[in-house]
């Protein structure tokens, strides 16, 4: 009889184990439903990073930073030459909100580095930004002149116009006291000491903007009484200055 006892009592202990070792219903929903919850938050992420990435891959690269680039390595090395044309003497620094040309030692297309050309960036309101360039020659005026008047074209006549697409592009100009930019400039008067180019990449939200100082920061070129009021630096021929 005591042996049953102790049977039963034995029996009964382990059921009462195996009870309070497993999971209650409630405890299971509750799990499964926590677990759902990140599942859905994961796959609404994913989703969400795939449709970015297929809008990255889908997107053409915009070359307007790489023409950005080349246009602060050319201001930088801004080469202050005057050339004698109507009876004065001229900087060659032109440009208005879509258009700027000017010369420098930068050149992309010359085989012997440092040798002074004219660049010349045109924006045609089409959606074409254009670019030139042509070797500097200051004993020679009449081609300047007329490559500075030349309407953009696709041809290859020379000098070449190359184009890239973009949906806007404007230049200003600026350096005075004030920190009022200028819609265009001109050599006669002086040389800015910044430039603010503005663009936009066609059918795109994506914009670009960049200030690109003019000239060396190791170099500075002598400032004239008229030119200062106008907060423009002119260019003293035979005077520039090493910091």
């Amino acid at each position: 009889m005591s042996c049953q006892v102790e049977m039963a009592s034995s029996l009964k202990g382990k059921w009462h184990f195996t009870q309070s070792a497993g999971f209650t219903l409630v405890e299971l929903v509750l799990a499964t439903m926590i677990s759902a919850m990140v599942i859905g938050i994961f796959a609404a992420a994913l989703s969400l990073s795939l449709r970015i990435w297929e809008r990255q891959q889908n997107r053409e690269p915009s070359d307007i930073p790489s023409l950005l680039g080349l246009l602060k390595w050319q201001l930088a090395e801004f080469e202050p030459v005057l050339i004698n044309y109507d009876g004065k003497q001229h900087a060659i620094f032109r440009g208005d909100d879509q258009s700027l040309a000017f010369a420098t030692h930068y050149s992309v297309r010359a085989i012997s580095k440092g040798v002074p050309v004219i660049a010349r960036y045109v924006f045609a309101p089409g959606g074409l930004l254009y670019y030139a360039e042509m070797p500097l020659d200051p004993y020679h005026p009449e081609p300047i002149q007329r490559f500075l008047q030349m309407t953009p074209a696709k041809t290859k006549s020379w000098p070449r116009f190359y184009s890239i697409e973009v949906g806007d592009c404007s230049f200003s100009y600026g350096g005075g006291d004030g920190g009022e930019m200028a819609s265009s400039v001109d050599g006669e008067l002086g040389i800015p000491t910044a430039v603010l180019v503005k663009c936009a990449a066609l059918g795109d939200s994506a914009q670009f903007s960049a200030a690109m100082f003019v000239n060396s920061p190791f170099t500075k070129l002598i400032v004239d009484s008229k030119a200062a009021k106008a907060g423009l630096r002119t260019l003293a021929p035979g005077k520039r200055k090493q910091f």
